[in-house]
């Protein structure tokens, strides 16, 4: 849901970062979720960033990675399972949509169940859970 509510959020608003969260044993960076989000994103329109990454003063990593245009800053630390943040900005005010998944891929395997149960009343391909989801 996370995933489709951004992509609605980025047809309106025209700067968005995102947050990939995983535990520190987690070795791909960023995590296959946020470089999908970032596609998806890249799909609308490319975010509008006020000050353009190449313009950066300073390391230009601090900036995170560029995945379809999108920025994603990549969090491994203790403590966290997995995790996705999409934070969009406009002038005075923020939209964050996140996603954490407690201590076990619980809510993948509960989201892999809903599709398994509708996949006889689809037709074609359909990539990730929202396209199959009634929202």
């Amino acid at each position: 849901m996370a995933q489709k509510f951004a992509v609605a959020a980025a047809k309106l608003i025209p700067q968005w970062e995102i947050i990939d969260y995983a535990a520190d044993s987690k070795v791909d960076a960023p995590s296959g979720t946020a470089r999908e989000l970032a596609t998806r994103l890249g799909e609308v329109r490319p975010p509008e960033p006020t000050v353009p990454i190449e313009q950066t003063v300073g390391p230009l990593e601090a900036r995170g990675v560029t995945l379809a245009g999108s920025q994603i800053h990549s969090v491994r630390l203790p403590g966290y399972v997995l995790g996705a943040e999409i934070i969009f900005g406009m002038q005075d005010q923020n939209l964050t949509i996140r996603h954490d998944a407690g201590s076990s891929a619980r809510p993948y395997v509960d989201g892999a169940l809903l599709a398994i149960r509708k996949v006889s009343t689809l037709v074609g391909l359909h990539r990730g859970l929202d396209s199959v989801l009634d929202l």
